[in-house]
């Protein structure tokens, strides 16, 4: 299955706009994280070079927040200090914030079980009462709504909890336990405007929802959209090293999203949106096994490649789609001081010192691309590697394409090498040749951790060290001086595997390509990290 395989051989037809459910949310790993400084500068770069509309993230009522406090006579009362710093900030930078609820603060828990430790400590028991819980969740929606006004507000989203499926982790209580959970969430957050959205069940999979959703019609409890989660590494729990499994390679996770998105349209929730509120690119190691500390899949080059694959292939089937997380300061296994090493989470999509992963660069590039596609031509698809796909927009004063080459990690390194044809925009119709700007992500251009691999895996950095490792960071970019040929320009392309490219159309020039493409050259030439050529795998 190739959602964006061409239908037509005519490369001057046009497809709708990408939804771009992907920019929909932004994640991140909890609110404690927001208040340092060097989240607070990657955030603003995100919103800078990206942009998205809501951000979602953990425990908002953790304890070390002080959200929930309990008196020596016994009562419950709310301190929102800490709670208004991380949102202050947040809506000052754009986002529309969705509202995680949880964890359950311990003056109303009615246990200590955690989830996580390294100063994480994730209340994981229902309430002593839905009655407290119902009031907090009230006292929150009304606190953000006095706060921040009604009108900005119903734009954002309440989310009841993380993974409740996934008991003993997440939830210690049971599904029923959660539902009441939910139904007190929502009386709590309806009661101060019935407008506020609520939703759930946040879970782990997309069974959940449609058993979920039924039980919320049928006792007459408000939903106003369905979330859950996903990962490509599922299929390898459910099906080791993928023997056995009914999907294509690369469409475990789609092939799920697929299936949840019809069952609910067929049972009548087809106008609930559907927010994936954590996914990413994780897979495997080499021997098949799935894991969720030290794997490097969201790190190194392949991450740019896969996130292009599953964003655009899963998006007829989700209304927002977010990527877990933005950043590697990330403090479930406890933040490491080191920037790249076996103990990291690596989730991030810029490390924990601010430089740009692939998968950074690769969405920093898929938001540009907003104009009504192209159908390509036949002959730029027919010899194709088997996951490589592109998409060319018509931006109406340039024209976009984003292309990658994208392999399963099991799967044989295959070239994807030609010329793409891309047509003229009107101002540039009547130019002999046009300027053509390209980006590409390989490993020694964007690819900050194949940088580090080739340094020998140093745990830090000389200063110069890491001005290398900065330099290897950024895709390498070059400038084309291309001849117009009917209205188009024949744009030559070579990926090797998991590499991205992108193009853009920059304007009719005078000069030659000489005179252009050599000073740019040796700028590239510069850039290039003199190791990247003799990586380890």
């Amino acid at each position: 299955m190739t959602a964006l395989a061409p239908t037509s051989a005519e490369p001057t037809g046009t497809l709708p706009p990408l939804k771009h459910a992907w920019k929909q949310c932004a994640c991140i790993g909890m609110a404690l994280e927001v208040l340092r400084d060097d989240m607070q500068e990657q955030l603003r770069r995100v919103q800078r070079e990206i942009g998205y509309r809501h951000i979602r993230f953990h425990a908002s009522f953790h304890d070390r927040l002080g959200v929930v406090r309990r008196a020596a006579d016994g009562s419950v009362n709310y301190h929102w200090a800490l709670f208004d710093k991380v949102y202050d900030f947040l809506v000052e930078i754009g986002f529309d914030p969705i509202i995680e609820l949880n964890p359950m603060p311990a003056a109303i828990a009615s246990g200590d079980q955690l989830m996580f430790d390294s100063g994480w400590g994730f209340n994981v028991t229902p309430p002593r009462s839905w009655d407290l819980w119902e009031d907090l969740c009230r006292a929150c929606a009304a606190h953000v709504v006095e706060r921040y006004g009604l009108p900005r507000v119903k734009n954002w989203m309440f989310e009841c909890w993380n993974e409740p499926n996934l008991h003993g982790q997440f939830w210690t209580g049971t599904d029923e336990e959660y539902y009441q959970l939910y139904a007190a969430s929502a009386r709590g957050i309806k009661s101060v405007d019935p407008e506020l959205k609520v939703g759930g069940p946040a879970c782990a999979g997309a069974e959940m929802p449609l058993p979920f959703a039924k039980w919320c019609r049928e006792n007459h409890v408000p939903l106003d959209f369905l979330s859950y989660h996903g990962y490509p590494m599922g299929e390898y729990g459910e099906y080791p090293q993928r023997v056995g499994s009914p999907h294509e390679p690369g469409f475990a996770m789609v092939n799920d999203f697929r299936k949840a998105h019809e069952e609910l349209h067929a049972e009548g929730f087809g106008d609930l949106p559907r927010i994936i509120t954590e996914w990413n690119v994780q897979h495997c190691d080499e021997h098949g096994n799935s894991k969720w500390v030290g794997t490097s899949d969201c790190t190194r080059l392949f991450s740019g490649a896969a996130a292009l694959h599953y964003t655009l292939e899963c998006e007829p089937y989700v209304d927002a789609f977010g990527y877990w997380t933005l950043s590697d300061i990330f403090h479930e296994a406890g933040i490491t001081q080191q920037e790249f090493g076996t103990n990291n989470q690596y989730y991030g999509m810029i490390t924990i010192e601010g430089r740009p992963k692939p998968v950074y660069h690769a969405f920093k590039y898929l938001a540009r691309m907003t104009g009504p596609r192209l159908r390509p031509s036949e002959s730029v698809v027919a010899d194709k590697p088997p996951l490589a796909n592109l998409v060319i927009t018509d931006e109406t004063v340039t024209c976009r394409a984003l292309m990658w080459n994208f392999h399963m990690p099991e799967d044989p390194s295959r070239a994807w090498e030609g010329t793409l044809d891309l047509p003229l925009p009107e101002s540039m119709q009547d130019a002999e040749r046009v300027r053509v700007v390209t980006a590409q992500i390989t490993e020694s251009s964007g690819g900050v951790y194949e940088a580090w691999q080739a340094m020998d895996g140093p745990p830090s950095f000389t200063r110069l060290e890491s001005e290398a490792i900065e330099a290897a960071s950024h895709p390498q970019h070059q400038a084309l001086i291309l001849e117009n040929h009917d209205g188009k320009v024949a744009v030559p392309y070579r990926l090797e595997r998991n590499e991205v490219l992108f193009i853009e159309l920059s304007g009719p020039t005078g000069n030659s390509a000489e005179a252009v493409s050599d000073a740019l050259n040796k700028l590239n030439h510069q850039l290039e990290y003199p190791g990247s050529k003799k990586l380890r795998s």
